[in-house]
């Protein structure tokens, strides 16, 4: 069985709110302004949607395992020691979730502040 892509999934969510500015570059350390072939292209270039596809994997791989853990146990209603290794697990999905946003934000700062330099 192969999961859709959450791209396709959320397709018409995204389309109405997307994620990233049209014809800039969504990988952090590039934020090139560039002209789009395609209303979904994310990235000017495919060196840099190879980045941020690695980008996406290391992240990945740190929360996997507390995504996994938490959705075991989320609906625990009797074992106490299930429902904290869950709560924990969301708490750090959380804690990562934000340290990766704040890496993005750092990341395209330090971009446009060595672009004007």
């Amino acid at each position: 069985m192969e999961t859709e892509k959450f791209q396709d999934y959320a397709y018409g969510e995204l389309a109405a709110a997307m994620p990233h500015e049209q014809g800039v570059c969504f990988l952090p350390e590039c934020s090139a302004s560039f002209n789009p072939t395609r209303d979904w292209q994310i990235h000017c270039c495919p060196a840099c949607a190879q980045k941020t596809k690695s980008e996406m994997r290391t992240w990945g791989h740190k929360m996997a395992m507390a995504l996994l853990v938490h959705r075991m146990g989320k609906y625990e209603k009797d074992d106490d020691a299930i429902r904290e290794r869950t709560k924990v697990a969301r708490r750090f999905t959380a804690r990562i979730q934000s340290e990766w946003l704040q890496d993005r934000l750092r990341r395209t700062a330090a971009s446009i502040t060595g672009r004007q330099e």
